[in-house]
């Protein structure tokens, strides 16, 4: 039996359209993105250059200026499924 991707996650995610960056290398390297899926333990990105993303990064929600940290679970042509690491903080002061 298959179980689907809906059944297999741990949290319900509510469709966004939300901005976000994807921040790796010590907050050296940004990647823009939109969130399309989010719930308390993952989301789902899209991105134009998600080849450039790597597995572990963090993701800052415009908006409301959270960061988490996440890893990358699929990807599938300009998607990426991620699940979070940590907890929901405050995104450094910083022009992203």
């Amino acid at each position: 039996m298959e179980v689907s991707q809906q059944e297999s996650r741990n949290a319900r995610r509510q469709r966004v359209l939300k901005g976000g960056k994807i921040v790796f290398n010590n907050h050296g390297s940004v990647v823009d993105c939109t969130i399309r899926d989010l719930s308390a333990t993952g989301a789902k990105l899209v991105c134009r250059d998600f080849q450039a993303v790597p597995d572990e990064f963090e993701l800052v929600t415009m908006g409301d200026n959270q960061i988490r940290s996440a890893i990358v679970k699929w990807r599938k042509a300009d998607m990426i499924g991620i699940d979070f690491t940590t907890e929901a903080r405050r995104s450094p002061a910083r022009k992203w």
